[in-house]
């Protein structure tokens, strides 16, 4: 993916011309450097996925602001973006807020407590809860995919798994390019697994945090697309008590985990009471 322009030295010019015709020689040593460089800016891309995963996995509290848009694609074949605001506090091994406001204005959170998860829909008033099961935050977010059938988008920057589901899932990386237009100097890279492609802008230094990601959902009908932008980074904030304690507001009234709270509409599902998936 570098655009790459490769100087000879004179005499090893001259050794390779003495034996191979000018031409050849000039397209052989071409294409064994684009060759090194690709090898060299792959391997670059794999390191830098694993330093970024294995930093957010080694922190102990955490809290970032992402901002963050996704395609609804309508029963006309028009695609529509939709966005969102999370601000998300991470304090392990067990508790996680997740404070969303909606483009259409709606409000929800999503809290683990360390003994619960509790999904609050604060324009409705309804909240839904249950024992957080395992032992870890990990745990509890693999019962809310797995068995609540709720959704949480880029799930494993939470999780401590975070580096081996890069190692498993990630089948190709390389380095686009550096930029410094996220406000700091950050790597440009482009992944792919077997189900989708992904890009992720990694702040280069001791923190390398994630700053923008877009993922291309390429199997799925128009090719949706999700991003996300990341700042305002806190690797060592300090919490209140009742942070991650549920205040149950003044006349909510509980129901059970049937009704998909904090997801974002997608291909097969859109929520018709919410002007997010709407048909034009």
């Amino acid at each position: 993916m570098m655009r790459v322009t490769t100087w000879v030295g004179v005499a090893t010019l001259a050794t390779h011309l003495s034996w191979v015709p000018p031409v050849a020689a000039a397209d052989e040593m071409t294409a064994t450097a684009d060759s090194a460089t690709e090898a060299q800016t792959q391997a670059y891309a794999g390191k830098r996925l694993q330093e970024m995963a294995t930093w957010l996995a080694n922190l102990k509290a955490f809290t970032v602001t992402m901002r963050a848009g996704f395609d609804v694609l309508q029963e006309s074949g028009q695609k529509i973006e939709f966005g969102e605001l999370r601000k998300i506090s991470v304090n392990r091994p067990d508790q996680a807020r997740i404070e969303q406001q909606a483009s259409d204005g709606r409000r929800d959170l999503l809290l683990f407590d360390g003994e619960h998860i509790t999904v609050l829909d604060a324009g409705s008033n309804v909240f839904a809860q249950a024992p957080a099961p395992g032992e870890d935050l990990d745990d509890a977010i693999h019962y809310l995919l797995d068995s609540l059938k709720l959704k949480l988008p880029l799930a494993p920057l939470l999780m401590t798994s975070f580096p081996e589901v890069l190692r498993r899932q990630v089948v190709e990386a390389d380095l686009v390019e550096t930029t410094d237009l996220l406000g700091t100097t950050a790597d440009h890279i482009a992944a792919r697994t077997e189900e989708v492609d992904f890009q992720v802008w990694i702040a280069q230094g001791d923190q390398p945090w994630p700053l923008r990601i877009v993922i291309d959902y390429r199997l799925l009908p128009g090719s949706p697309q999700y991003w996300a932008n990341l700042s305002k980074w806190n690797p060592s904030p300090k919490f209140k008590k009742q942070t991650f304690v549920f205040k149950q507001p003044d006349g909510a009234t509980q129901i059970p985990f049937a009704a998909q709270f904090l997801t974002e509409p997608t291909v097969e599902e859109v929520n018709e009471t919410s002007s997010q998936g709407a048909n034009p």
